[in-house]
């Protein structure tokens, strides 16, 4: 317990303050936020503390700096205020994993016992960080200022300390807050210098009028004289109702597709890939498909708009569309050679704890590594006329929303463990794609090995392997071209098959690549399905052009031509 003289804001202030620094790493390590959890923290120290003082309590807003032994440092955002009495109670009942620590505060009149604990979790604070935004406010520190700043929406919101309160339990890397059904607060708790891309990119989509991402009200910047930019410490945007994200509803769309199946005449086999174009003929395909095929139309058309909205000429440099020099596309194939290399390298050294089946997908891979570095290489001989946009940068099923009629895109921070620098840069659209893509691959291998677990004793199940192929190939054939009939007439859209299979093909084995890192330091056992991701590529019977799949269907003429669409 930290015993802390005349009131809790003072613990910052004396002695009580290096006390609260070495309950920080336990603090830390314990919450799903924190990224730095395969490292061992050597310290934890406040680097600025901003005090908020409210009507009914007070808060701090304190930003500290987490050293590794292994080396290296990181700063999180760490928003604190103290309950006592039934007020801890109620923090120790529904947020224990908010808990700092145990507080004993000495007044002149007596002394009281409290908790230390995530402001996050206390109504009062969180509704002043948001009214703080609309207040345009501004909190000063030693090292910088906090500078609340809104946009036209926010007074449209209608927000009050009325409004109830709830702290989302989906993030990891963040935490965001509910109010109502109206708003939704993100905090970054990594705070990087720099603009973070989801308050940039909303800013952007936000001022040209994009409909299906939650529109921005406000944002939270911590300000020094020694930084080019602000870092990002919260935004706010409007809540969008919704029955999940696109992953739960895909799915639960594969359950329903398996149950049809199953339910085929035992001759029945899985229609052959290669007759992709004619998925929507035979009535019985189609109605296995429970209207999937729609949604993902509609939800390619969706990303299509997206990257047409954020490819727009734009005086803003951070936004203009910018040709692909072959001094990007060296250091683009340069990178994933290397992370490729790491990649492999990985896997030899795990080979001897994977499964047996594993071990043969692993050793083909391996096997293929020279043909992996030779098609990644390829990538240089892009034409320098394609262009590069601002994209989503982590574009997968869990970062949509579905409404239950339509899909709205989220969360445009890019892959967290990528510098932000990196996730801020421009890249060919194809980017996203591939990310889709993949998690399309993703959803069809997780429900059926869901489905094989439910049926482990059933011998008499049909083998879905097929079936679980032929849904992906459709899935796939109809996203890119929903995708390819509002997009392709866009200055960022490839203007030849050769270009399109060059970056589609290179961008779909850089995800695999990327995932295959991951599973092996997360999941061991679901290395199976970046393995055969990877393969297919390489799979002599799988060699039909993705960009041939999505000429099958004519170009949408009530899209309208962007302006820097070239005429004639």
């Amino acid at each position: 317990m930290i015993t802390i003289q005349d009131t809790w804001e003072r613990a910052f202030d004396g002695p009580a303050r290096e006390g609260i620094e070495k309950l920080l790493p336990a603090f830390f390590t314990s919450s799903r936020w924190f990224g730095g959890k395969a490292k061992t923290i050597r310290s934890a120290r406040f680097a600025d503390i901003l005090r908020v003082d409210m009507d009914a309590a007070s808060m701090t807003l304190a930003f500290v700096k987490v050293t590794y032994a292994e080396g290296g440092v990181e700063t999180y955002t760490l928003p604190m205020t103290a309950s006592f009495g039934q007020s801890a109670d109620r923090i120790r009942r529904e947020h224990p994993a908010a808990i700092i620590g145990s507080i004993n505060v000495i007044e002149p009149k007596g002394s009281k016992e409290g908790l230390l604990h995530d402001a996050l979790c206390n109504e009062g604070c969180a509704h002043f960080l948001l009214d703080s935004m609309g207040r345009r406010a501004r909190f000063h520190g030693r090292s910088g200022t906090l500078v609340a700043s809104a946009t036209p929406a926010f007074d449209d919101m209608a927000v009050d300390t009325r409004t109830p309160v709830s702290v989302m339990k989906a993030e990891q890397s963040n935490t965001s807050v509910k109010f109502g059904d109206r708003v939704m607060l993100k905090l970054y708790r990594r705070a990087e210098p720099g603009l973070n891309p989801e308050l940039e990119i909303g800013r952007t989509l936000t001022s040209r009028k994009f409909g299906h991402s939650p529109a921005l009200i406000g944002a939270l910047e911590f300000t020094r004289e020694s930084d080019d930019e602000p870092t990002t410490v919260a935004l706010a945007q409007t809540f969008i109702p919704n029955q999940g994200n696109a992953w739960e509803f895909t799915l639960t769309q594969l359950s329903r597709y398996f149950d049809g199946v199953s339910g085929l005449p035992p001759h029945q086999i899985a229609p052959d890939p290669s007759t992709i174009q004619e998925v929507c003929s035979p009535p019985v395909s189609r109605d296995l498909f429970f209207g999937f095929l729609e949604a993902a139309d509609l939800l390619g058309r969706r990303t299509a708009e997206l990257h047409v909205a954020l490819g727009a000429t734009s005086s803003d440099p951070a936004f203009a569309p910018e040709t692909c020099p072959s001094s990007y596309l060296r250091s683009r194939a340069e990178a994933m050679a290397l992370s490729t290399t790491r990649a492999l390298t990985l896997l030899r050294s795990r080979w001897a704890t994977l499964s047996q089946s594993d071990q043969a997908q692993a050793q083909r891979v391996l096997d293929a590594e020279p043909a992996i570095l030779a098609r990644l290489g390829v990538l240089v001989m892009i034409p320098p006329n394609a262009m590069r946009i601002r994209c989503h940068g982590d574009y997968h099923l869990g970062q949509v929303l579905y409404t239950g009629h339509d899909f709205v895109i989220i969360d445009y921070e890019g892959e967290p463990v990528r510098p932000l620098a990196e996730r801020r840069a421009k890249h060919s659209p194809i980017l996203d794609l591939a990310g889709m893509i993949r998690s399309f691959h993703y959803a069809t291998h997780a429900a059926l090995r869901q489905r094989l677990g439910f049926q482990a004793n059933d011998t008499a199940t049909p083998d879905l392997s097929p079936w679980a192929h032929y849904w992906y190939r459709s899935v796939r054939a109809t996203f890119l071209s929903g995708y390819r009939a509002v997009a392709s007439r866009a200055p960022f859209y490839p203007q030849s098959r050769e270009e399109f299979d060059i970056l589609f093909d290179v961008h779909v084995l850089e995800k695999a690549l990327y995932e295959l890192t991951y599973e092996l330091n997360n999941r061991p056992d679901w290395i199976a399905i970046p393995l055969s991701g990877i393969l297919q590529l390489f799979d002599a019977s799988n060699t039909s052009s993705d960009y041939n799949e999505m000429t099958d269907r004519p170009e949408d003429e009530n899209v309208p031509r962007p302006a820097t669409q070239p005429k004639g």
